[in-house]
């Protein structure tokens, strides 16, 4: 029985191959979403859609889109003839933050309440006054409190 070592270009290749694999992350990584959907007056633009900065959306003509960044902050697109463009981000999005108020605008459906809160006090939704309180409550397992507050930090946000 004869064992084969791969010479110098089997290294390389192998090397090729997982430098394309790291370098596919890495774009992975870059563009990776700067806000998500919170509110929308159009049916075709449904909550919890992430959205890049610079994407355009489909919005109608006369309706609105409210987006979310990782920082809390809110925007407001009105749709034309043309749709909408997502503004560029002011700063770097946090994916982790992203996908956790994905999660609470649109939760995945359910049949289970696996690691649902079982000792302890949920906040008052009222004292959850930013995205990081309102994360937190989340993160705590009292995803109906932060949804609660989480829309009322989207309404009391004025429409321009």
């Amino acid at each position: 029985m004869r064992s084969v070592v791969p010479g110098a270009t089997g290294r390389m290749a192998v090397g090729a191959i997982l430098g394309a694999i790291l370098a596919g992350g890495v774009a992975g990584a870059a563009a990776a979403a700067d806000f998500v959907v919170v509110a929308s007056t159009d049916p075709a633009v449904k909550p919890g859609v992430e959205l890049s900065g610079g994407e355009r959306i489909a919005v109608g003509a006369g309706q609105t889109v409210r987006l979310m960044s990782a920082s809390g902050a809110i925007t407001t697109v009105r749709g034309g003839p043309q749709g909408a463009v997502a503004p560029r981000p002011g700063a770097a999005a946090d994916p982790s933050r992203l996908a956790q108020l994905k999660i609470l605008v649109d939760p995945p459906p359910t049949s289970r309440t696996f690691g649902a809160r079982r000792s302890g006090v949920c906040p008052d939704p009222a004292h959850l006054t930013t995205l990081d309180h309102i994360l937190t409550a989340q993160q705590a397992g009292c995803a109906n409190q932060a949804r609660t507050a989480l829309q009322a930090l989207v309404t009391a946000e004025p429409t321009p």
